[in-house]
């Protein structure tokens, strides 16, 4: 099994760091090899726990997201079948039932009629959605390397009128700098007073505060009025592997429309989710149903956003997101469920998850470094006695889920992350929107704040 997997790492390896594809894409690779030099001990772990039926069940998913050598090479794409090789090496890794077949998990039951006839008709709605917004895409003469729509623009959630909301668009791009120069030259009404100022100056804010994003809102482009953001690949990649500020990976925990796609994205979102659930389940009991499991995901990104304490978001969004999209959730994380071995539906509606010590632990370690950096400190803050260094990482890992109150403790973790970045890349906003702009977004997110208020 182990020589399986060290060809496999070898393989996607050489594929990723022998052409020019740049720091994120090697991160992922430094992340498989980080797999590589657990896997033993966890082997070990995984016997003891009756839950764990497989080595690869214990790949861990932290890695340490080392960004030397950060410069991105525009013209640095693989071809479509190394793309399809490398991603393909990669995601039998990531995927926890792709080493052992004999393993007999409970599947996920499947959707009602009434759930189905839902989806189809979200489908048929992100099909006519998605054609609109690809030729929004076509305005842009700047390269946009990966993109796509969230929201309520694209999904419906409960609690809106009839008014059609603007459409949240993430523009992922190689070299934020020349992105802006060309689309400055080509759009400089979409900037505020900041375009006056330069390329240069709009990459620096961008990418010095806050989470790295430069929102563009209130432009109307073919018809359709969008507030678009710019990322660099790396910023996106690491915040979904490493969790930095799940500013963005957390908005990608819900459903979103992809409109221009990346073999690295696709992995890194599929990591992303899987982190997702994991976090979910440190802050569920033992057993629980599919709307606990989808709110608490949903949840994590709003954790600690001032927002939520000032009026500034629908202190109902949560439910109204899960409400409405349930389809669209069970959709997004059936394989993920399916695949994960402490994990499974006992009834109607019902999960339980294995709650022994050395299952939970082995799952905390497949957490975001971020995360599990966060949890240790929280830890020791209670006083639990956790000597630094991975050496000590499976006993510590054992001592935090056995804490009581790890619950609450994880969901402090996660407010941590949160917290700065959303009140920076806030602040920021009157920088990159210009403060009527501004004014703008902020009164329409409190007259949300309202409605939902009084529909209590």
């Amino acid at each position: 099994m182990n020589a399986f997997i060290v060809g496999s790492r070898n393989k996607t390896l050489n594929l990723w760091t022998n052409g020019r594809f740049g720091a994120a894409k090697r991160a992922v690779a430094v992340f498989q090899v980080r797999c590589e030099s657990k896997l033993a001990t966890e082997e070990d772990i995984s016997k003891k726990s009756s839950n764990d039926g497989s080595v690869a069940s214990m790949i861990r998913m932290r890695q340490t997201a080392s960004m030397e050598g950060s410069t991105n090479v525009q013209t640095g794409v693989s071809s479509p079948e190394t793309a399809k090789t490398a991603s393909s090496s990669t995601a039998s890794l990531l995927d926890p039932r792709s080493a052992f077949s004999g393993t007999t998990l409970r599947g996920i039951p499947p959707l009602s009629p009434e759930e189905e006839l839902k989806l189809e008709n979200m489908r048929s709605a992100q099909d006519e959605i998605k054609g609109e917004l690809q030729n929004v895409l076509k305005q842009f003469n700047a390269p946009i390397r990966y993109a796509f729509a969230y929201g309520s623009g694209v999904y419906k959630q409960s609690g809106y009128g009839s008014s059609k909301p603007m459409v949240d668009l993430i523009f992922a791009v190689s070299h934020p700098d020349h992105w802006h120069a060309l689309n400055l030259t080509q759009n400089r009404s979409h900037y505020s007073f900041m375009g006056s100022l330069g390329s240069h100056a709009v990459t620096f804010v961008q990418e010095r505060i806050g989470a790295g994003v430069y929102y563009n809102p209130f432009i109307e482009i073919n018809g359709v009025m969008v507030k678009y953001g710019v990322v660099s690949m790396d910023t996106l990649s690491s915040d979904l592997l490493n969790w930095d500020s799940l500013y963005l990976a957390g908005r990608m925990h819900k459903p979103t429309l992809t409109l221009r796609r990346d073999p690295l994205m696709r992995i890194s979102k599929q990591v992303n989710l899987t982190h997702a659930v994991r976090a979910a389940l440190l802050m569920l009991p033992k057993n629980f149903s599919s709307t606990d499991l989808f709110q608490t995901i949903t949840s994590l990104s709003f954790r600690g956003d001032f927002r939520m304490r000032v009026g500034g978001e629908n202190p109902q969004k949560v439910r109204n997101i899960v409400d409405v999209q349930m389809p669209l959730f069970k959709s997004r994380y059936k394989s993920i469920i399916e695949g994960l071995p402490n994990l499974e539906y006992i009834g109607d509606d019902v999960l339980q998850q294995d709650m022994g010590p050395v299952a939970r632990a082995a799952m905390l370690r497949k957490m975001p470094n971020n995360f599990y950096d966060q949890l240790v400190r929280l830890g020791r803050k209670a006083g639990n006695r956790l000597p630094p260094g991975l050496g000590a990482e499976a006993a510590n890992s054992e001592r935090l889920v056995g804490m009581e109150g790890i619950r609450d403790i994880s969901a402090q973790a996660i407010e941590r992350i949160v917290a700065r970045p959303a009140f920076t890349q806030s602040a920021k906003g009157i920088l990159t929107s210009g403060v009527m702009k501004s004014i703008s977004y902020m009164r329409a997110k409190n007259e949300k704040y309202k409605q939902a208020k009084n529909q209590k």
